[in-house]
């Protein structure tokens, strides 16, 4: 599956699981708030979050989706891994726009119409998440291959296992 984020903010991009994520954070949140919002919904795994970049550089973002595979990617610029749990057969792509609306608006949802375009459909249970970026938009140059700038690679396995403390790849502290 291949996706083009190329609407709103991407200075952070999220995995998430719309059913299960609690969103709504403060009408008057902080970013340091935000990030300890994310952090906290990473380790009950419905969502998966990363900074894409240092400089807030807006960038559109082309994902592609594997699901099922092992994969071994000798060159990149970054990479995480990460777990999340599939509830609806489903999970969604969404950016930093959408998450900060719904962080401060309790009427607005997870997706917001750009991130609904991003749906990847799969079986309900715990995935393994590998999240490889090849492109650095601080640097404007890409390493391993220039056919996409992130790859998202979800592996299905039996039981749950504890995320990192943090946004993946976060400058902020």
């Amino acid at each position: 599956m291949k996706f083009c984020m190329e609407y709103g903010d991407t200075n952070f991009i999220g995995l998430v699981n719309a059913e299960r994520y609690e969103s709504f954070v403060d009408e008057d949140w902080e970013l340091d708030g935000l990030l300890g919002h994310f952090a906290a919904e990473m380790k009950k795994g419905t969502i998966l979050a990363g900074q894409m970049t240092e400089e807030g550089i807006e960038h559109s973002w082309r994902i592609e989706v594997r699901l099922g595979m092992e994969l071994f990617i000798p060159d990149f610029v970054k990479k995480a891994e990460g777990y999340i749990r599939v509830t609806n057969e489903r999970l969604y792509l969404v950016d930093y726009g959408c998450l900060t609306m719904a962080a401060q608006f309790e009427d607005e949802n997870v997706p917001d119409e750009n991130g609904a375009q991003n749906e990847i459909k799969l079986e309900n249970g715990v995935y393994r998440v590998e999240i490889t970026q090849f492109y650095d938009a601080d640097r404007d140059e890409y390493r391993g291959t220039d056919e996409t700038d992130l790859l998202v690679n979800l592996v299905k396995v039996p039981a749950f296992r504890q995320n990192p403390d943090g946004v993946f790849w976060c400058i902020y502290k």
